[in-house]
């Protein structure tokens, strides 16, 4: 497998469009939390305690142990990057006829294509890493914390929202084949139509039930900001055990579909 992702890391250390996805996805990152972060300050310093209590609610903490949570619900925002990367190679893949050359020079279509979700993994452990790195650095600026707990479960549950972001992205890519069909309808589903489905069941229903089925949907409520909150308490109880069991089962879908769709169909 060491030797798999090493043909993968040949393909995208020259790609240019990785390598400006990735920076535009930490810049993004580093430059929307430190506009929250300046609009906080702010609010706290305005002396309107009306204003002060609306940039509570609004901003959240950014001081430890909350600012790993506020700022792992604004970097999920940003997960389509990393998304559009695995789209872009998983195409590239079809487009320029490379599968077929990597399996005619004897890799195996199953390590051919467990590499591809490995490099998912790893690309959703290098996001958790940098919003962690980020969450240290506003919460040294933002003053003294304490550390609980609570830290390790919003750096965990960001780490399961970016496996079920990059790996619908690898999903997809595999289904249509061309780049920039998988990434219209990967934007397209990820802003509107999976919250939109989700609202419709959840409607008839009368319960958060939507929520529960939808992909993008329950791995976003793991970690909810607080106008979703309201809005699901409003409907039912939520219970985010049984969200973080779905997006399991949901990674493990996404992990084996693949495997068995490239193993059957004709290259």
């Amino acid at each position: 497998m060491g030797h798999l992702l090493y043909i993968e890391w040949l393909k995208i250390k020259n790609y240019r469009t990785f390598w400006i996805l990735f920076t535009l996805f930490v810049i993004s990152m580093f430059g929307i939390c430190s506009l929250w972060w300046y609009f906080d300050v702010y609010t706290k310093e305005s002396g309107d305690m009306a204003m002060q209590a609306a940039g509570s609610f609004i901003f959240g903490s950014f001081r430890f142990p909350g600012v790993f949570n506020t700022l792992t619900q604004i970097s999920s925002w940003l997960l389509y990057f990393p998304g559009f990367i695995i789209i872009f190679l998983t195409t590239n893949e079809y487009t320029y006829r490379t599968h077929r050359q990597n399996i005619i020079d004897g890799i195996d279509r199953k390590d051919f294509i467990k590499a591809k979700i490995l490099l998912a993994f790893i690309l959703a452990l290098l996001c958790t890493l940098i919003v962690s790195i980020c969450a240290v650095i506003f919460g040294l600026m933002s003053g003294s914390g304490y550390y609980t707990n609570d830290i390790l479960i919003s750096v965990f549950y960001f780490f399961i929202q970016s496996c079920i972001y990059i790996l619908f992205a690898l999903f997809l890519g595999l289904l249509v084949r061309r780049s920039a069909l998988a990434i219209g309808i990967y934007f397209i589903y990820g802003i509107l139509l999976d919250y939109l489905i989700a609202m419709t069941i959840s409607k008839y229903t009368n319960s958060t039930i939507g929520f529960y089925l939808m992909p993008l949907q329950v791995s976003d409520q793991l970690l909810p900001n607080k106008i979703s909150s309201k809005f699901l308490e409003m409907l039912g109880d939520f219970k985010t055990s049984i969200a973080l069991i779905i997006c399991i089962a949901w990674i493990v879908f996404y992990c084996v579909f693949p495997v068995r769709k490239f193993q059957k169909e004709d290259l």
